[in-house]
């Protein structure tokens, strides 16, 4: 098992290395002198010597190979840059964003986890009979139900029934954990929805391949009790397709939230995304692009190390 660990993470290297390559490549591709797009879109006067004074301050006067190697080695020691949009550290501006995003995408998969195993398995077991369709009806309404519509008629139904609305103000858990659970409880049953909607549908999948196998048939040839067979034979192998979908969802969700976050005004990552795309700031985009990717290769990190835990013959291999 230990040697399986290791080399999934000598493989996240070479991945983030080429994501850092691509998005810097990519960047400084785009049409135009970004200094002066930026400093330009603010409106007014601006003189070439301002505009080399800003290429310079940001290091965008030397080659493009030296940028890179200073850009990578700040990486290694943990600096991400400035922000050309704020003029802070782009760590301070994606603490408590980031801090915000992974709580909600934590809350969600819970949320979702929690609901789509057990109806997905229920549905499986019961095929085809009114449980089975209850199932069924509940994922097609969250797939087809976004995740920011949800927060809208969550937010009206709080303020004509009960005038009351969530609070709007971000307040750290260890803070105030009522008020924090108050406000961000919602954004995550929002997303938490169709995010078990989805899971659901795969559990059912999986269960009803799982529960056609032969040694699931001599299982119960065999007079074993049904929760044991359930337990130990069919939910653990069918829960390999789940978890892919799962780990999946949850990276998306660290990101991907741009309109919920706006509804439930969660100053998440992806409204820190809009907005550094927004204001040109090219070097807080790069970084959040880098962050985001790093999140998706420990996800699946995460995800294949669960893999090899439920099925021996991964790791075996």
């Amino acid at each position: 098992m230990l040697h399986y660990v290791i080399k999934r993470v000598l493989l996240m290297i070479p991945t983030l290395l080429g994501v850092a390559v691509v998005i810097f490549v990519l960047m400084r591709m785009l049409p135009g002198d970004i200094v002066e797009v930026r400093l330009a879109s603010e409106g007014g006067y601006v003189s070439a010597e301002t505009i080399a004074g800003e290429r310079a301050r940001l290091g965008l006067d030397r080659p493009v190979w030296r940028q890179f190697v200073e850009w990578m080695w700040a990486l290694l020691h943990g600096d991400l840059g400035e922000s050309m949009w704020t003029g802070r550290p782009i760590t301070y501006e994606l603490g408590i964003r980031f801090q915000l995003s992974l709580q909600v995408a934590l809350m969600s998969t819970l949320i979702a986890v929690i609901l789509a195993v057990p109806l997905g398995t229920l549905a499986a077991l019961k095929q085809d009979t009114w449980v089975d369709y209850a199932v069924r009806a509940f994922s097609i309404a969250g797939l087809a139900t976004p995740s920011f519509w949800l927060g809208i008629v969550m937010i009206l139904g709080f303020l004509i029934v009960f005038r009351w609305v969530p609070p709007m103000v971000y307040t750290p858990i260890w803070e105030d954990p009522w008020r924090n659970l108050s406000q961000l409880i919602w954004p995550a049953l929002a997303t938490g929805y169709r995010y078990s909607a989805v899971a659901a549908r795969m559990t059912r999948s999986a269960m009803l391949e799982v529960l056609r196998e032969d040694y699931v048939r001599t299982a119960r040839a065999k007079g074993l009790w049904q929760r044991l067979i359930l337990r130990r034979h069919a939910l653990k192998n069918a829960m390999l397709p789940v978890i892919t979908v799962v780990g999946l969802e949850f990276a998306f969700l660290l990101g991907g939230l741009v309109v919920t976050e706006q509804v439930f005004n969660l100053n998440g990552l992806g409204k820190l995304f809009v907005d550094a795309v927004t204001h040109y700031d090219y070097t807080l985009v790069q970084a959040l692009v880098l962050v985001v990717a790093s999140v998706f290769v420990i996800s699946n990190f995460v995800v294949d190390v669960l893999y090899a835990w439920l099925d021996p013959r991964i790791r075996y291999r």
